[in-house]
């Protein structure tokens, strides 16, 4: 498998630096995000500021690790460990030739690049928090206060999950939820089955183990839902990608007051599962929003939780 250090360049304004492939190389023609393979013994953050100073001039002075996506062409294997560049000096311009352009998060749907980067700007879209308005916090007006507290304070992306509730219940609850989250510009995904969360007209699921058994990519692209998964062992990582979901929830990492007495992940478990997904992973189980840069360490996308938030 071919390893490549990639990085996600964000300047000042909040634009992404985007290149163009060479017509004679793989995947010829595309817009990529910069970077390159590589060498022997390099960490990807020397890797990825050789490539950047060769390549656009440029000398990295932060990174952190974004994710890492395992991606299979039919005719090439590649590792993308992608790194976000938030802070570096000099002009960005094309040394060897190759376009480049600095561009809105928003516009890069507009730009046609490998199959492998698509993970990468779903990674820049989604939020590093992942707070969960959960049963355990009360009845459904609780629950409701809950997420309007949430997005009060800013958060754009909300689980709501409501195992306990009756069928009739949960839906009159989900129905008021989403009305709620789509007047704020607020992604709700929907703890449920895909087929209710349709019937919800839901901007996302998420779904647990039991869930899952029902459906399959056909059933996920062909209803057109943002599809979000628990996961607990390298089995379940498996199966989320091949469904090719959103993201997925990896738990527990730490002990938490909902499961006393379980086993955790910890983080070296965490770091070693989450290397193996091939799409944005959340870190559950004993955590807060403050611990954020450890989970970003280990490989996350950011933090999930109840209580925590």
């Amino acid at each position: 498998m071919l390893k490549v250090a990639v990085g996600v360049i964000k300047n000042t304004a909040g634009e992404i630096l985007i290149s163009k492939r060479s017509q004679k190389v793989h995947q010829g023609g595309l817009w990529e995000f910069p970077g390159g393979k590589f060498e022997a013994n390099e960490t990807c953050y020397q890797a990825l500021s050789r490539e950047l100073k060769e390549e656009l001039g440029i000398d990295v002075i932060s990174a952190r690790p974004l994710i890492k996506i395992p991606y299979h062409y039919k005719d090439k294997s590649v590792l993308l460990d992608v790194l976000e560049v938030n802070s570096f000096s000099g002009n960005a311009v094309g040394l060897e030739g190759q376009p480049v352009k600095w561009v809105s998060q928003d516009a890069l749907e507009n730009y046609n690049f490998p199959a492998a980067n698509i993970v990468i700007i779903d990674s820049i879209k989604l939020s590093n928090y992942y707070p969960i308005v959960d049963a355990c916090l009360g009845d459904e007006k609780a629950m409701l206060k809950q997420l309007e507290k949430l997005i009060d304070n800013g958060y754009t992306q909300i689980q709501l999950r409501a195992k306990n509730l009756a069928r009739d219940s949960f839906l009159i609850l989900a129905k008021k939820a989403i009305t709620l989250s789509k007047s704020k510009g607020v992604r709700l995904f929907v703890n449920t089955s895909l087929t209710t969360a349709v019937f919800l007209k839901a901007d996302g699921v998420h779904l647990d183990a039991y869930h899952v058994k029902e459906i399959n990519n056909k059933t996920i692209n062909s209803n057109n839902i943002d599809v979000a998964m628990s996961c607990h062992t390298a089995a379940d990582i498996t199966l989320a990608n091949q469904l090719n979901v959103k993201f997925i929830v990896l738990s527990p990492v730490c002990k938490t007051l909902s499961h006393v007495g379980s086993a955790v992940l910890g983080w070296d478990a965490f770091k070693a599962i989450t290397n193996e997904a091939a799409m944005p992973v959340y870190a559950l189980g004993g955590l807060d929003p403050s611990m954020l840069t450890l989970s970003q360490r280990n490989g996350a996308q950011g933090i999930a939780g109840i209580r925590g938030f």
